[in-house]
């Protein structure tokens, strides 16, 4: 049997942690605090999710526990949504902790400078990711994630981490189910606390974790090898006939880094993203080398920028109807019911839309104007590709999408609907709790301490709130999270303590410390928001960077005195 239902964890993340152990033991020594071997504190550090964000602030953390010497006192590093992002390209040293400053310079310099991947690898990786199947969206965004992280496509497996001398923490990375996740949805509850709360039986049930030695989900306690995740599975057993290969970090970039608030938002900033890419290459190809229907996508691109220019894209408006042919009503209703006139009244954004629903109209029609179309090689091909097998996806909106290793598995403890359906579909846990809570909970890990740098949007303690409620459904422990917290004016650091449960240091963002006054506090918010073209200017990068890594200078001698009072 490949499906295994088990409290214990599996024995190579045992062996870790004894491996482990005796690196955290001697870093501990190193700021004077001892503890026998047997004693050592279990420490996780948990990132939260905010986007890019998330993954520059997450970097300036690093960077910062790196120079302080605090990081090999970490026995685990959890992350989520946009900390996912940043932890992807750590690990791809397997010494990364020794250098942790210059590896976090390193990638706080890409998004600036790197030359990022390119359109032709980027749709390369994406051609043999159609033909092994389930293709989705989340493949789409795990390419244009190393865009925005100016990286090349980082294609290493998960199960390629190399974690098993103990040199650096054990990484864990989360996603939720999404049809669990929405199954039995409450009507009227807006956030994730809501629906905890008001609920009379919430489920948790689709918390799912990726680690390098196994994955699986949480709550029903059941896990196959990270090298079987994405192969078809019956009955519990792995079918032999298999040609995916194992899940790589573009793909787990692509699942957990998605969350921006709701779909709708999802949605539109991928397709915009996309088109925006597809334009900057019409910029570095000479006028009229290709044409034909591959130009209606180019047009198509152009319109989405330039919109806003009346006579210019009036010419595009023309220029397309003559591609498409006499039929090009047949193709967009939208396009056909236009006249120049009503163009020209139009304002910028009436603009916009109509031309995003011409887009749609036409994506959705593809076969029929599009059957009889050439196959054209290099980058005119490229562009067709992703206009034929990645534009229809944002009408179906498929995300997340690989084989269910539940699949017609019986046991009374997986419960019906998640053993039905050959496919599973896995998104940014984000979306539920964007903080990685849930594994640093799971029980068998025994973890004594949690420091829980927070990047989320809004309320500065909602993951705390909405943690405290998953503890308590699962009946796991967590200190009591006092409901009048200031979440105008947050401090950088709060410390949450209970007898026989796991203390929680708390350090939002932005805070009264690092920002000095409310006024300041609220422009960097406004200036760092989840959902917005990725930062490209360095000055902006590095100060968002430095206000993360000032967190941990200023909270550094709580931190250990958190540590020592465990060992106490």
């Amino acid at each position: 049997m490949d499906v295994v239902i088990r409290k214990d964890l599996c024995p190579h993340e045992t062996h870790f942690i004894k491996e482990r152990q005796s690196k955290v033991q001697d870093a501990l020594c190193r700021h004077a605090i001892h503890c026998p071997e047997n004693i050592v504190p279990r420490v996780a550090l948990l990132g939260s999710g905010g986007g890019q964000r998330a993954h520059t602030g997450f970097l300036g953390v690093m960077r910062q526990l790196g120079k302080e010497d605090l990081l090999d006192c970490m026995l685990y590093v959890a992350r989520v949504s946009g900390s996912t992002w940043c932890m992807s390209s750590l690990y791809k040293d397997p010494q990364w902790t020794q250098n942790a400053e210059e590896a976090a310079n390193e990638a706080l310099l890409s998004m600036s400078e790197g030359e990022g991947v390119t359109f032709h690898d980027g749709v390369y990786w994406m051609k043999q990711r159609h033909e092994e199947g389930y293709f989705s969206l989340s493949d789409v965004w795990g390419v244009l994630t190393c865009r925005i992280k100016g990286v090349s496509l980082e294609t290493r497996f998960l199960m390629d981490d190399k974690v098993e001398n103990g040199a650096i923490p054990y990484p864990l990375y989360s996603a939720i189910e999404k049809h669990c996740f929405h199954k039995e949805q409450p009507p009227g509850c807006c956030s994730c606390l809501d629906r905890l709360i008001n609920f009379k039986t919430p489920r948790t049930d689709f918390v799912f974790e990726f680690s390098p030695h196994e994955v699986g989900f949480l709550e029903p306690e059941a896990y196959v090898k990270t090298s079987l995740l994405k192969q078809d599975f019956v009955g519990g057993k792995v079918k032999s006939d298999q040609r995916r290969k194992p899940m790589d970090m573009v793909q787990l970039q692509g699942i957990c880094g998605c969350a921006m608030g709701d779909f709708d938002i999802i949605i539109k900033y991928m397709k915009d993203t996309l088109w925006d890419w597809i334009h900057s290459i019409i910029l570095d190809l000479e006028s009229g080398a290709y044409s034909g229907k591959t130009d209606i996508v180019f047009i198509l691109a152009d319109l989405m920028k330039k919109y806003a220019d009346t006579e210019h894209s009036l010419s595009e408006l023309e220029r397309l109807k003559c591609l498409l042919g006499v039929s090009y009503g047949e193709f967009s209703l939208s396009l056909k019911g236009l006249e120049q006139e009503t163009w020209r009244n139009m304002i910028d954004q009436e603009r916009k839309e109509l031309v995003e629903a011409i887009s749609d109209e036409l994506i959705a029609s593809i076969d029929k104007w599009g059957h009889d179309h050439s196959q054209f090689e290099g980058t005119a091909g490229d562009v067709w590709w992703v206009m034929r097998h990645v534009m229809p996806l944002f009408i179906g909106w498929r995300f997340g999408t690989v084989a269910n290793f539940l699949y017609k598995f019986r046991d009374d403890a997986i419960p019906k609907d998640m053993i039905q359906k050959k496919q599973m579909h896995l998104i940014d846990a984000g979306l539920y709790l964007n903080s990685p809570y849930p594994s640093a909970l799971r029980a068998a890990r025994c973890i004594d301490l949690i420091i829980s740098f927070d990047f989320s949007d809004g309320d500065p303690f909602e993951t705390l709130k909405v943690a405290s409620q998953y503890a308590v459904i699962n009946h796991l422990p967590f200190p009591k999270v006092d409901p009048h917290l200031d979440s105008k004016c947050p401090k950088s650091c709060y410390v949450f303590e209970e007898g026989g449960k796991p203390t929680v240091i708390h350090i939002p963002l932005f805070n009264m410390d690092n920002c000095e006054n409310e006024e300041t506090l609220e422009m960097e918010k406004k200036e760092y928001t989840t959902v917005q073209w990725p930062y490209r200017d360095k000055t902006k990068i590095d100060h968002l960077a430095d206000l993360a890594a000032k967190n941990v200078r200023m909270n550094r001698e709580i931190i250990l005195s958190e540590i020592e009072k465990i060992v106490q």
